[in-house]
């Protein structure tokens, strides 16, 4: 039984872009995570062993989003998806939008989102 775990909203502090005051004052990202897991066994046996901890999940893109800039919100999507996808041997995919709300870019928005997927070959 498949089944999605979604990671909504999760909100960090980091300081990835291509201008320099993005790396050095930072930004406020938001990530939103869905996982595809295979349930059964864990649904079988209600034992968290058996299915995907989001708490390690959620420790691991905190540790991304805040860690080690990156200029490009392709390159941050890529290294969460596959961290994930290595740390959590149960995820068979992996979906993920990054919204940077504060982009600088003139007008009114509400900033830009990327969303990307990767799945195990």
């Amino acid at each position: 039984m498949l089944a999605t775990i979604h990671l909504k909203k999760l909100r960090f502090h980091g300081h990835h872009g291509v201008l320099p005051e993005e790396t050095v004052l930072g930004q406020p990202w938001i990530i939103d995570l869905d996982l595809v897991v295979d349930i059964a066994h864990a649904a079988a046996t209600d034992d968290i062993a058996h299915t995907v901890n989001y708490v390690e999940v959620h420790d691991l893109v905190r540790d991304i989003v805040t860690g080690e800039p990156v200029s490009l919100l392709e390159t941050l999507a890529n290294r969460i998806l596959s961290a994930v996808l290595a740390a959590q041997p149960r995820v068979q995919s992996a979906s993920i939008t990054i919204h940077k709300p504060h982009v600088p870019i003139p007008g009114a928005h509400e900033g830009v989102a990327l969303s990307a997927t990767l799945a195990r070959a």
